[in-house]
């Protein structure tokens, strides 16, 4: 499980790196998980300490999400005017993941079928 955090965290780091280094328009964790996915492309398989650890993150991805809404929770009376904005975000942006991971999924298994 180490070696799959080290994993993650590496890649978090080389995408840091290219971000700062060619001044990317995306951010650095999203270059090391495009990375990530990338070599986990070629490799064709997840090595089992990654998806050890890639298990255990998404275990404890609850506690990352307490922080916004607690924030919304004390924001009270100073929300009451952006809802229909934080609404729109957050359907829009579960929408678009749906859609985006189905496809992916198919793609994906159309892919496999073919091997």
């Amino acid at each position: 499980m180490l070696a799959g955090f080290l994993t993650l965290l590496g890649c978090q780091l080389i995408g840091e790196v290219l971000q700062r280094a060619f001044n990317l328009p995306l951010p650095g964790p999203v270059i090391g998980m495009l990375l990530l996915f990338a070599g986990l492309c070629v490799r064709g398989n997840v090595p089992k300490d990654l998806e050890a650890g890639s298990q255990k993150l998404i275990e404890l991805l609850p506690l990352l999400l307490m922080a916004p809404a607690a924030g919304v929770f004390f924001l009270g009376a100073g929300f009451a005017d952006q809802w229909p904005g934080f609404i729109a975000a957050v359907t829009l942006g579960t929408v678009s993941t749906l859609v985006f991971c189905g496809l992916l999924i198919r793609f994906l298994e159309r892919r496999n079928s073919r091997s």
